[in-house]
């Protein structure tokens, strides 16, 4: 069930997904999905979505000429000022700074 659900955040890392849309999935209740989540992978879907997202939106910003914020919806992020402040989180430098490099 792991491979389907970590295949399907590979295919579909750039639409909306939730917590709902991977439990029904793996036919599993939210809140098991959630606990098998956590304990096979040792981070929380949400989590592991948005760093999967921000390595993408990394190599984009590397890779491509396009403006930050389609880089941000390319990615699967429809805040830009969430996008912003996790890519910050994560890289320490803004996505801007990043692309300069």
């Amino acid at each position: 069930k792991m491979k389907t659900v970590l295949k399907y955040v590979e295919e579909h890392y750039t639409e909306k997904l939730t917590i709902d849309d991977m439990a029904k999935l793996t036919f599993y209740s939210k809140s098991h999905f959630m606990k098998f989540f956590k304990v096979h992978m040792g981070t929380g879907f949400t989590e592991y979505l948005n760093d999967y997202r921000l390595t993408m939106a990394a190599r984009l910003l590397k890779s491509s000429d396009e403006s930050i914020l389609m880089i941000a919806e390319e990615s699967g992020f429809d805040n830009l000022s969430y996008f912003n402040r996790i890519f910050k989180r994560k890289y320490g430098v803004s996505p801007g700074s990043y692309r300069k490099s």
